[in-house]
């Protein structure tokens, strides 16, 4: 009965083994299979993010350009009526003073675009 039992034993930790050989042969080119992929979808997740920010980075650096010149003309437009009211007395149009001009006909009878046309009052 020991013999029986004791081959019993043997035969079952062989089994063991084999099934340890087993998944180790096939775990652990598994566990690198997944560990691959999760790496993978790491780095795609990553370069979603990058362009992401990147997109952000490329609409603030075009919203600054755009900030800049509206800024440096509204500077502008203050200086020059500054300089206007302050070297040359002159002051902003009153409204009765603006003359609105009735052009008749199109612009090929305009002067500056039929340099032989002749204009008379």
């Amino acid at each position: 009965m020991r013999t029986v039992m004791k081959s019993m034993m043997l035969r079952a930790l062989r089994d063991l083994g084999e099934v340890c050989k087993v998944l180790v042969v096939v775990g652990v080119p598994g566990a690198l299979l997944l560990f691959h992929v999760w790496q993978e979808y790491q780095i795609t997740q990553a370069g979603y993010a990058i362009a992401e920010v990147t997109q952000e980075h490329r609409d603030l650096l075009e919203e600054h350009k755009r900030l800049t010149v509206e800024a440096t003309m509204h500077g502008r437009a203050d200086r020059v009526a500054l300089t206007a009211r302050e070297q040359f007395g002159l002051e902003p149009a009153r409204p009765e003073q603006i003359i609105v001009l009735d052009v008749q006909g199109g612009p090929e009878e305009h002067a500056s675009l039929n340099p032989g046309a002749v204009f008379t009052r």
